[in-house]
């Protein structure tokens, strides 16, 4: 089991009702000397419970017993095949949609969003990326 995780501030970018996809992200702070963007881009999004601005995030994939749990509290139904933890600081939430994947590169505040489906990919050296396993 793979998940994601940072001591940096993020926060939900945007989100599309519509198209039901998510990105969370967290810009980069020169003031910290910290010079890359993170963004984390979940497709296919069922239900959330999360808080606009996270500081510190970690997203994994629960165990049998973290799912029931989850689906108990929060009526999430039986079907916890797509639910993903998430935790920052005390605060606990989920998402239940697609495989969450991450990407980081040096950006600035106003360039393009990293999640750019029209880029090459695999993207060149100057980016990392992953996904939630």
């Amino acid at each position: 089991m793979s998940a994601y995780e940072s001591d940096r501030l993020f926060e939900i970018w945007s989100f599309s009702p519509s198209h039901r996809t998510m990105l969370l992200r967290s810009n980069p702070r020169p003031v910290d000397g910290i010079d890359t963007r993170v963004e984390i881009y979940v497709g296919n999004v069922e239900v959330m419970f999360l808080r606009p601005t996270l500081a510190g995030l970690k997203i994994w994939r629960p165990s049998p017993q973290e799912a029931a749990e989850a689906a108990g509290k929060f009526g999430i139904g039986d079907d916890t095949k797509s639910l993903y933890l998430v935790s920052s600081g005390g605060f606990r939430g989920f998402i239940v949609g697609g495989r969450p994947s991450w990407r980081e590169a040096v950006r600035g505040f106003d360039d393009a969003t990293l999640f750019d489906f029209g880029q090459e990919w695999p993207p060149g050296p100057e980016m990392t990326w992953g996904q939630v396993d």
